[in-house]
């Protein structure tokens, strides 16, 4: 009895406490909420405090940034009178502009890629996305798996009571972002953002036991439309500072086109021998087209790149198959794999070979570390995954 009356006391305060609050609350329609624990997302005061008066006592000096000569003339220009006649308002020229080929999306940048790694490292910390790894030879960074708090419902429930809901919802999804930053002929660099998923699904163990377990889940186009249009505002807003900002409804709009399918036919096709067994795949482009396609196939896949080099078209990478690990582990003899000493399995490297045939048609190969024909039998399955990606 006594326990009931607490239960019920305690149901009539909180109540028309979270009711009371739910006036406060915004009910957010982003697409992305990311909150890893060691990224600075951007934190929302909430309404009933104030804004704390602007004051540059305490500022940060900021990362130094690159000054244009045009950028310099506007300012005077915009100082000289108050007057709309006179006053710029329009910067000439953007540093970042979005591209689209195809289903293919990326960044051209029109600054060195030295520039613009510093800003891409910020850049996932200010979405609230942590790097795992980055490594500048390859030009590669990617995010630690993450969930997607705005796939969360967005009922009066969660909106009123915020983050104590929220450590009781789970969505089942997981999320990771590889982006990658390639040096153009121009002087610039392109920048390419994948998106990869993890699901989280129910497995059966037998009778009435039942376990949960992550497996890969699709890619999604409208998440990556989303990270390449924040990513070329924040570029040009860091060697721009007075580019104007797109609205909300200029984003969306970019973003719905950046993420609509367009339906093509098939650009590459798997080629076999005469036992079935996948030996190459054509892709009807020319070299610079199949490179981009074969590259953000690569990223999809999640293999680990240790190196490309695009004049030798040749990427060098690291993948483990689940048969191969088995294979390898059954190596390791009874003992090992009963008292848990198994070593962990090496994932093997791979290379990863683009030719070009003539100006509309390119093949590609998978080859051992050595330039080899493969020796541990993953080839064929490795040249079936980047047909299903490049197609």
């Amino acid at each position: 009895m006594k326990m009931n009356k607490v239960l019920r006391t305690g149901l009539i305060v909180t109540i028309p406490m979270a009711l009371a609050a739910c006036s406060g609350f915004n009910f957010s329609q982003d697409r992305i909420q990311y909150e890893t624990s060691d990224s600075r997302a951007p934190l929302e005061i909430p309404p009933e405090l104030s804004q704390v008066p602007a004051s540059d006592r305490f500022n940060v000096p900021s990362r130094p940034q690159t000054v244009w000569a045009s950028q310099q003339e506007q300012e005077a220009l915009a100082t000289q009178s108050d007057s709309p006649a006179t006053r710029i308002l329009l910067p000439q020229g953007e540093v970042a502009k979005v591209m689209r080929d195809g289903n293919n999306r990326w960044v051209h940048v029109s600054v060195a890629p030295e520039q613009v790694w510093p800003v891409l490292q910020d850049f996932w910390s200010s979405v609230g996305l942590s790097l795992a790894r980055q490594d500048e030879l390859t030009g590669v960074m990617e995010t630690n798996w993450a969930e997607n708090r705005a796939n969360l419902p967005q009922d009066i429930i969660r909106g009123t009571l915020g983050k104590v809901v929220d450590l009781v919802y789970s969505t089942g999804e997981r999320d990771q972002y590889r982006s990658r930053v390639e040096r153009t002929d121009d002087g610039g660099c392109d920048i390419f953002i994948t998106h990869r998923s993890m699901v989280e699904v129910v497995k059966s163990l037998g009778g009435d036991n039942e376990t949960t377990v992550w497996q890969p889940g699709p890619a999604d186009p409208m998440l990556e439309a989303e990270m390449v249009t924040r990513l070329a505002q924040r570029i040009n807003t860091e060697f721009n500072p007075r580019a104007v900002k797109q609205t909300e409804e200029q984003r969306e709009q970019q973003v719905q086109e950046l993420a609509s399918y367009e339906a093509a036919p098939a650009i590459s096709q798997l080629e076999q021998d005469a036992d079935g067994n996948p030996t190459s795949i054509l892709i009807s482009e020319d070299y610079e087209r199949a490179w981009r396609r074969l590259a953000l196939a690569i990223d999809r896949l999640g293999f680990t790149v240790e190196d490309r080099d695009r004049s030798r078209g040749f990427f060098l990478v690291r993948y483990l198959d689940e048969e191969y690990e088995e294979q390898e582990r059954a190596k390791q003899g009874f003992w090992a794999n009963a008292f848990g000493r198994d070593k962990a399995v090496e994932a093997p490297q791979y290379v990863i070979g683009l030719q070009q045939l003539s100006e509309t048609e390119c093949r590609v190969h998978v080859l051992g570390p050595d330039g080899k024909p493969d020796q541990t039998g993953v080839a064929p399955k490795i040249l079936t995954l980047l047909s299903e990606q490049t197609k």
